[in-house]
């Protein structure tokens, strides 16, 4: 049905005759790119896209992205796959790179503390899917690119309740180049032992130097601390979904032993672009981030201190139809862990100490050719090096090669290989078992991909279709004692349709959906005696669709409203136990004026019972956190300028 809809839209646009819209052009993978003419899938966000149901949390607006699904399991406690499974983060952000203002802020072993971010604090994200051949350091999950505003000079004020208890305070003051954001967040949470506590303080500087260049500083403080309620089985679920994990066995339940992630984290970056000669550019980042993290949890307690350097580095060459980008990125990290027991909250004996040191990087080159005025091409090269002493030194080459061909003004058809590479991360190397595993092989795999992008004034589309063999796929596995550690799977094969389409109803109003059809599955995947060859791979819903339309009723008045379906989902590698399809509603009106505004948010209007973050693999069964009921959230916002 969706195909056809898209056909009869072609046939309905003549290519030549109708008016286009502006396509905003963003510079990304080391090029401004419009979306319509990349050779890489992409999302693109504006602040509008990003607020457009939620201010406290990036889900609603990542999730109505195609092919991304971002966990929530409490507040603060996120997860997050793009075209993949969140097998490899049992809790956090693994796998896919995340810049600020073009700052690394992916760590070198590979873990990315999104809590840390705010929608507020953003005025575009670009999130790119698939392996991008290494332009943007390793990885097989894709990246996420957060922009800061650079507007005029204004003091904004916000106050933020919601009906679950929760209370937000925000300060954002722009003025001459500077702009320095507050923000304090205290959540109860819905169920028992969820509740969170975050203060975020951040300074970003822009200024411009000579004719072209710029100078960006962008640093930040955070202390945010959640407590983790742990995972249900399917019997406490069904007796109390909101309450916290219970005592079983020699463990305590997690409200007895405090558990609790407590993060603190600094970081301070430097970013510096330049052009001259009109051919010729570069881009020099250098950053520092600190990241101290004190986690009792229900079997210990854990304390890391993570100090990480990074530097990345580009030159550009421009001239007729070439343009040519080389660039390196380097990041070192120490990272120290002690682990101690845990009696109720309070440190034991100290049980071991592991320290070790990180350190990643590559080069890379990329070449992009307008072949004649129908085809352009893009090629690019990769050379990975990553460095632990548990597994010594590795290097992996990764290519990508991509053709778009031009279709009118206002299609274009694109074909793409590229190769991923993603070494395992240091949490994955050093699990909470305490056992280092210096077996755990990189994985590598290839992606093949073809995509039909159009863009009109009245109707856009971007479809997909895509196959991604990786091997020595990394996943989660639970000991005895309920803590984890990670094996190599063998080979998976991650088959995908991502469909994007917005259709201008009126005037006044649009609607965006995004489509998602996933075949996962193991195979090559043998664990003793089990044989999970031909499962799906767990965590991953073979269908997910977000609707959102968008209604300016007024000049000053607005409404969006919401639909979010996910498919069941397996939940183990044996591929036995399921977690059902849920279907969210959420809505949003706001009433604003020049120097003030108003909204009124509802979130699951129709107290649907769900999971949007299960634990996967979980021994006995735990699987299940409750994600909150039907709730309301009002906000009020203040701006002089």
């Amino acid at each position: 049905m969706l195909l056809s809809l898209l056909v009869s839209a072609w046939l309905f646009c003549a290519p030549d005759t109708s008016k286009t819209l502006d396509e905003v052009e963003v510079h990304v993978l080391e090029q401004n790119r419009t979306r319509l003419s990349s050779p890489d899938a992409f999302s693109l966000l504006s602040s509008k896209d990003i607020h457009a149901i939620q201010s406290n949390s990036f889900s609603s607006s990542l999730n109505a992205q195609s092919g991304v699904r971002l966990e929530e399991r409490s507040p603060g406690s996120y997860r997050m796959a793009v075209r993949g499974s969140s097998l490899r983060a049992p809790f956090g952000v693994r796998n896919i790179k995340i810049y600020w203002n073009q700052i690394p802020f992916t760590d070198a072993g590979n873990n990315s503390y999104l809590t840390i971010l705010e929608p507020d604090m953003m005025e575009q994200i670009i999130l790119t899917k698939g392996p991008t051949g290494g332009l943007y350091g390793a990885g097989t999950g894709g990246s996420i690119l957060f922009n800061g505003p650079q507007g005029p000079n204004k003091i904004e004020h916000q106050e933020i309740g919601n009906s679950l208890g929760g209370y937000k305070q925000i300060w954002d003051i722009q003025q001459s180049g500077h702009r320095v954001y507050a923000s304090f967040w205290q959540q109860p949470g819905a169920r028992d032992w969820s509740a969170m506590k975050k203060q975020v303080l951040s300074h970003e500087y822009h200024t411009n130097f000579g004719i072209n260049g710029t100078i960006q500083v962008t640093s930040y403080y955070a202390d945010i601390a959640y407590q983790t309620p742990g995972g249900l089985t399917l019997a406490q679920f069904k007796a109390n979904p909101f309450q916290a994990r219970q005592a079983a066995g020699a463990f305590l339940g997690a409200a007895e032993q405090q558990a609790t992630f407590h993060l603190k984290s600094l970081g301070t970056g430097l970013s510096i672009a330049n052009t001259w000669n009109g051919n010729w550019g570069y881009n020099l980042v250098n950053s520092i981030q600190v990241n101290k993290i004190e986690n009792p949890s229900i079997r210990n307690y854990e304390i890391r201190h993570e100090p990480n350097v990074s530097s990345r580095g580009v030159i550009h060459y421009k001239q007729n139809k070439s343009a040519l980008d080389f660039g390196y990125e380097f990041q070192i990290g120490q990272f120290d862990s002690q682990t101690f027991g845990n009696r109720k909250g309070i440190k034991d004996t100290l049980q071991f100490t592991q320290n070790t040191n990180i350190q990643s990087g590559n080069i890379f080159a990329q070449w992009d050719y307008q072949i004649n005025s129908k085809w352009n091409s893009t090629i690019s090269l990769s050379a990975n090096g990553y460095w632990t002493q548990y597994i010594g030194n590795e290097q992996n080459l990764t290519p990508r090669f991509a053709l778009v061909r031009k279709l009118g003004n206002h299609q274009r058809i694109i074909a793409k290989i590229a190769a991923g590479y993603s070494p395992p991360s240091i949490a994955e190397l050093r699990p909470s078992t305490g056992t280092i595993n210096t077996n755990l092989k990189s994985e590598k795999g290839w992606n093949k991909e073809i995509t039909w992008r159009g863009h009109y004034e009245l109707f856009d589309w971007d479809l997909s279709a895509f196959q991604f063999d990786l091997d020595e796929t990394i996943v989660i596995r639970r000991a005895a004692d309920g803590s984890d550690y990670f094996v190599n799977a063998g080979k998976t094969t991650l088959q995908g349709i991502e469909l994007t389409y917005s259709i201008l109803l009126g005037k006044t109003l649009r609607l965006n959906n995004a489509e998602t059809i996933q075949n996962f599955r193991f195979i090559d995947y043998i664990s003793g005696t089990k044989n999970y060859s031909g499962n799906r791979l767990t965590g991953t819903s073979p269908f997910q669709h977000a609707s959102l339309l968008q209604w300016q009723i007024h000049p000053h008045l607005s409404w969006n409203g919401q639909f979010l379906f996910t498919d069941m989902m397996f939940l183990n590698d044996a591929n036995t136990e399921r977690l059902p399809s849920s279907r969210v509603w959420n809505s949003k009106i706001s009433y604003q004026q020049k120097h003030w505004a108003l909204w009124l948010t509802a979130e699951n209007i129709l107290n649907e019972m769900y999971v949007s973050g299960p634990d996967l693999n979980a021994v006995g069964n735990r699987f299940y956190n409750a994600s909150p009921g039907r709730y309301f959230q009002a906000g009020l916002r203040i701006t002089l300028n």
